[in-house]
């Protein structure tokens, strides 16, 4: 009964993660956006606080009435990856919770359906992390937020969240530890 229930909420989720997806895609590509671009904090004054802080400003919110065509593009294709992050985790608790009711765990090719959407996971959170940060970099650029420098390539990371890379490689191996089980279940069919 839980298994089912876990299924029936990972699928609720997929789908409003899809809708809610959708959405952000076609809302970048007509009409205002409110985005979070960064600042060069050292064209910012700081500002003196209590017990000696200083503040720099590192992040500006603001709202562009319609945004370039390229940087929608990237930011439409950010979009696309964390879903595609989110729905490797969703399908990852559909077919264990499935396995878990058949009482067969160890299948055929779930050491395979594991290790590839642990790869997918990796790659896809860090490529919609890099995509995001390179086109609101360039926003940033382009409304005068932050100065372009010479010489600086167009891709930027201004934060990279570890987090995709560390769960991708945790479920690489996790298939590893199934490729295992399955071969324990095989060896044993026969004992019983």
């Amino acid at each position: 009964m839980d298994s089912a229930v876990l299924i029936v909420v990972s699928v609720a989720v997929a789908i409003a993660a899809s809708v809610s997806t959708a959405s952000t895609i076609i809302s970048n590509g007509s009409g205002e956006v409110v985005l979070r671009l960064p600042l060069d904090p050292s064209t910012r004054e700081s500002e003196a606080l209590d017990l000696g802080a200083v503040a720099r400003v590192s992040q500006v919110q603001v709202s562009v009435p319609v945004l370039p065509e390229y940087e929608a593009s990237l930011l439409g294709w950010s979009a696309a990856m964390n879903l595609v992050a989110v729905l490797c985790v969703v399908l990852l608790l559909v077919l264990l919770a499935y396995r878990l009711t058949s009482s067969m765990l160890f299948g055929p090719r779930t050491a395979v359906i594991v290790g590839s959407a642990g790869m997918l996971l990796a790659i896809s959170g860090s490529a919609a992390q890099i995509l995001d940060s390179t086109a609101k970099n360039r926003l940033a650029e382009e409304l005068g937020a932050a100065p372009a420098r010479a010489g600086e390539t167009l891709l930027y990371i201004s934060e990279f969240n570890p987090a995709h890379l560390v769960a991708g490689g945790a479920l690489v191996l996790l298939a590893g530890v199934f490729q295992f089980g399955r071969r324990l279940q095989r060896d044993t069919e026969g004992l019983v």
